[in-house]
């Protein structure tokens, strides 16, 4: 796409005054998509209704492929760290065929076995904080601990190296570190990950790495450079969205006490499930867009993206639109189109870890308010340090208290 005057920068930092909202956007005459310049200098497309975002997530003539031409990647941190070919970045065929290597390890079945344990550690997490007294920390205390925990159960990985790989999968996502200090967190995760397949390979356990080393790795179906890349990818993005998710959903219920009461006044598990689905709605941590690049040209509302030409679909933004979800910028966890919403992707690069990240948020919330009833903010909600600088939105810290009975 030829460079132009009238783009404007993206992504733009939140208005400080509305933190859960998305950051501003343009958006071309009628809602059509607008041009935008990223960090690189170069241009893409920006998607922000409902219905060109989801057009574009559905439709293979978009390449979610980082190393083809034209591709707008997030950061030079991200470009360096992450863009091994792996589910994320594969399309068609491909794509479903490295799916069908790890989806076991997300179904229904897989997902109910894991949440008793869950349960035990939130429950485990809430009674060390009762028992320290106030303050805590939500973002540090409860909120990262668990989806960690759920990660390292899932893949295999010991939890007290839990310190070593969030470090460096912070590094890779972020947005304000230099591609070599990336490109070198990056690295040191794949080695600690062929470390760790080699211990698999010698004793197997039931997690995801074990299987991709017995069922994929020894008969040679893919090289254990591939088991890197696939276990590099659940690792780093596997725990930094739902941990938070969690922290801004505390967060947000915190500051929406009608919304709270009507979520701690019911014991019906569909009005807790919704109340999910409103809430990924409303704070869409992936808040830096889904990327694709056209290999062909197609018209999306109007305006030709020629082939080659960058896309952001800005998912953050398609979730507020008036015309799918009226009062869009009120958290209502009543609402009934809830569900629809698009924080987990559309089309073949849907999450797969979606069903995974709604039960952890379901057994968080579900358990929370009613070990804590009393749960406020221990500062003014001004103070509260959020944190934009990489691909996922979050919180450093959530000081709460409460009254010790």
């Amino acid at each position: 796409m030829a460079v132009t005057n009238d783009a404007v920068t993206f992504p733009a930092l939140r208005e400080k005054t509305k933190p859960f909202d998305p950051p501003p956007a343009p958006v071309g005459a009628d809602g059509t998509p607008a041009r935008v310049r990223i960090w690189d200098g170069t241009e893409a497309w920006l998607m922000t209704s409902y219905a060109d975002s989801k057009a574009v997530l559905s439709d293979e003539r978009f390449s979610a492929d980082p190393n083809r031409p034209g591709f707008p990647e997030k950061s030079a941190a991200y470009q360096a760290a992450m863009a091994e070919r792996n589910v994320r970045t594969l399309d068609n065929p491909d794509h479903d065929i490295e799916k069908r290597m790890l989806i076991r390890d997300f179904t229904v079945r897989r997902v109910s076995a894991i949440r008793p344990k869950i349960q035990e550690k939130v429950d485990g997490l809430i009674d060390a904080m009762l028992q320290a007294g106030p303050p805590a920390d939500i973002a540090t205390d409860l909120a990262f601990p668990v989806p960690t925990m759920v990660i390292c159960e899932l893949l295999g990985v010991p939890y007290e190296d839990r310190e070593f790989f969030g470090k460096r999968a912070n590094l890779c996502l972020s947005s304000e570190v230099s591609s070599d200090v990336a490109s070198t967190a990056g690295r040191e995760l794949e080695a600690y990950l062929e470390t760790l397949i080699d211990r698999k390979n010698a004793e197997p356990a039931d997690d995801l790495i074990s299987r991709l080393v017995v069922d994929v790795m020894r008969p040679g179906e893919r090289d254990r450079q591939h088991v890197i890349a696939q276990a590099k990818l659940v690792l780093v993005t596997g725990h930094e969205t739902t941990a938070n998710m969690i922290a801004l959903s505390v967060l947000a219920l915190l500051t929406n006490p009608d919304q709270l009461e009507l979520l701690n006044s019911s014991d019906d598990p569909a009005v807790l499930s919704n109340a999910i689905e409103e809430l990924l709605r409303y704070i869409s941590v992936a808040h830096t867009g889904r990327r694709r690049v056209a290999i062909e040209d197609v018209d999306v509302n109007g305006t030709l993206i020629r082939a080659g030409e960058g896309v952001i679909v800005a998912n953050n933004v398609a979730d507020r639109d008036e015309s799918v979800f009226p009062d869009a910028d009120r958290l209502d966890i009543r609402r009934e189109n809830a569900r629809q919403t698009l924080a987990f992707g559309y089309g073949i690069h849907q999450c797969m870890g979606q069903l995974l990240s709604r039960v952890e948020l379901q057994v968080v919330l579900g358990t929370l308010w009613k070990r804590m009833p009393t749960l406020r903010l221990a500062v003014p909600f001004d103070e509260v340090p959020f944190k934009e600088g990489g691909s996922v939105y979050g919180l450093h810290a959530l000081p709460v208290e409460w009254d010790k009975g």
